[in-house]
């Protein structure tokens, strides 16, 4: 005996069982914020008692149309930072490759700094609010635990990384916790054993702990029965710095490209006397030669691009106001070899005790390091 499908409740339906014309009723299920809370509630309630369910082939069918159609750049997004965008900052790098991601959706990312004269959040949304700005990229913030107040309900937000705590918003962030576990293990691959980190506590809050946890995990495993301390003082007064490096012998260090020169100044050879990989690098409007230093690639424009992706898409879901239940998009870096490190190969001892061959430093390639390093 056949199947027999029950027929599909439609909008129309719904409409006429609720007394609104059947585009309330579109409005309604998208959330849009055009519509009272209540009213959306309510209707939204009676398609569910109705058994309304979205027609699947349908919403395919306008996405393959999407995706095909030209893209006019026809509606703006809101970028949201609190500093200067210089063009080195990251801050800047973010913003340039998510506007590209835009431009190619049909959307202009517009740049708003919070910290400008006079400016603040309630200003802000009344500026987005008369632009018809409906999508908001909140950037990277300068200090971690970022709480921006305010009323989010008529806006659709996504987060770049973790320095805004509060609101919850959904967020586009790194896998710290996978890209440290990953940078450790190409580090013991050439041979290291004796691996320091320097992470100051800032960079540390805003990366939810993740890198450090992962970094007291990877010396569970694989670390000294006397675990290494993270160091999180200032490099810049150099003898604590050193003093810690020496003290725990370590043959590796992961850090930024400001506690290198720390080191280069104060005689250290690296990679001979000690390896040194940059904890995060991202490009950089200035460089001596393509490849400075070893370290990990965050990939801090891949991150931007697909931030854009994800508020278009929570755009398309019709996503306003503050999340219940908050969604990630998160990304896995790589490593960058360079001439910071010993290649790959069998181990060597550790190179306080021992002499491996040297490769030329970056220092000596092109004076003073230059290369930015984010502080994610």
């Amino acid at each position: 005996m056949p199947l027999r499908l029950m027929a599909r409740v439609t909008i129309k339906q719904v409409a006429a069982e609720a007394g609104v014309h059947f585009s309330t009723v579109s409005l309604a299920l998208r959330n849009d914020p055009r519509l009272r809370p209540a009213t959306r509630e309510r209707i939204r309630q009676l398609a569910e008692r109705m058994g309304y369910v979205p027609d699947a082939m349908m919403r395919a069918l306008c996405a393959y149309r999407s995706a095909t159609r030209p893209k006019d750049v026809h509606s703006g997004l809101a970028y949201l930072v609190d500093q200067e965008m210089k063009p080195e900052s990251l801050a800047s790098i973010v913003h340039r490759s998510a506007a590209r991601q835009a431009e190619r959706l049909g959307y202009r990312l517009i740049p708003f700094n919070l910290r400008e004269k006079g400016m603040n959040i309630g200003r802000l949304q009344a500026i987005w609010r008369n632009s018809g700005l409906r999508g908001v990229l909140i950037g990277p913030m300068r200090n971690p635990n970022t709480v921006l107040d305010g009323d989010w309900g008529p806006w659709i937000t996504v987060a770049y990384g973790f320095s805004v705590s509060q609101p919850r918003f959904h967020r586009a962030v790194f896998d710290h916790f996978q890209n440290m576990l990953a940078h450790l293990e190409e580090l013991r691959k050439r041979g290291y054993r004796r691996i320091g980190l320097s992470l100051p506590q800032r960079a540390s809050e805003n990366t939810r702990g993740m890198l450090h946890a992962a970094y007291l995990l990877d010396q569970s495993r694989n670390g000294p029965e006397r675990p290494i301390p993270i160091f999180s003082g200032d490099p810049k007064q150099g003898t604590a710095f050193e003093r810690w490096v020496r003290r725990e012998k370590l043959d590796v260090l992961i850090s930024y490209a400001s506690e290198y020169d720390v080191l280069v100044e104060r005689g250290w050879r690296i990679p001979g006397q000690l390896g040194f990989s940059l904890l995060s690098t991202w490009s950089v409007v200035k460089r001596d030669r393509e490849e400075l230093f070893a370290g990990f690639d965050t990939k801090v424009e891949t991150l931007a691009s697909n931030a854009v992706n994800f508020l278009v898409s929570l755009i398309h879901e019709q996503a306003y106001g503050v999340p219940d239940t908050p969604r990630s998009t998160m990304i896995t870096g790589a490593f960058r070899d360079g001439p910071t490190l010993r290649p790959a190969g069998p181990e060597v001892s550790p190179s306080l005790g021992g002499k491996p061959a040297e490769r030329p430093s970056p220092r000596r390639a092109g004076g003073r390091s230059r290369i930015a390093a984010s502080r994610l």
